[in-house]
């Protein structure tokens, strides 16, 4: 009898000692290794560097425009008129022949009656020839002899263009002329003679 009671309580004390270890090793098991802690920003920090990117930013912009504005070529300014009829003029040569006298004509008329738009703000394109001279004829922008010399200038154009009247050479070669003497007369600015300074007074 009391070796069994022995017997039992030995295998009581042996399944008590299994039940303890596996125990053991399922809590061990569900233990985790403890992971590095997350670091998070300020959401006020956050902020300011958003604001800080956003005016780099616009520092950036406003540098670019500086930038583009101090290399860029300054802005020429446009030619005067007497300058823009002159080369137009120059072109009109490739008509100055017999067979295109109309044409050389029409040409030279025109760029003449341009320029006395743009110089003397006289509406000579939207005139004819006798309207423009009766008009001008109350102002003194011209001596004589230039109203004179457009007069007639203006008068052989009309001719050629409107009444087919033929022109040699040495006449267009006149009309071209006259017209180019006019524009750059009365249009080109007249250089200002240079002032000569009064030599220093030395002290005897």
């Amino acid at each position: 009898m009391r070796k069994r009671i022995l017997s039992l309580a030995a295998t009581l004390l042996a399944t008590c000692q299994v039940i303890a270890q596996e125990e053991t090793e399922v809590s061990q098991a569900d233990i985790m290794d403890i992971k590095d802690p997350i670091f998070l920003l300020d959401p006020m920090i956050l902020l300011f560097i958003g604001i800080g990117i956003f005016i780099a930013g616009i520092l950036f912009w406003i540098a670019v425009i500086i930038f583009k504005r101090m290399t860029q070529p300054p802005e020429l300014a446009p030619p005067p008129p007497y300058e823009i009829a002159l080369n137009h003029l120059r072109k009109a040569r490739n008509w100055l022949e017999p067979e295109t006298t109309e044409k050389f004509c029409t040409e030279v008329s025109t760029i003449t009656r341009g320029f006395l738009e743009a110089h003397f703000k006289l509406p000579a394109s939207e005139q004819t020839t006798e309207e423009f001279f009766n008009d001008s004829a109350q102002t003194d922008i011209f001596s004589s002899e230039q109203r004179e010399e457009l007069k007639e200038f203006s008068e052989q154009c009309d001719l050629a263009k409107f009444a087919n009247y033929g022109l040699g050479i040495e006449e267009m070669e006149t009309l071209y002329h006259t017209a180019e003497n006019f524009i750059e007369t009365t249009g080109k600015p007249s250089e200002q003679p240079e002032t000569e300074t009064p030599d220093a007074i030395t002290p005897s």
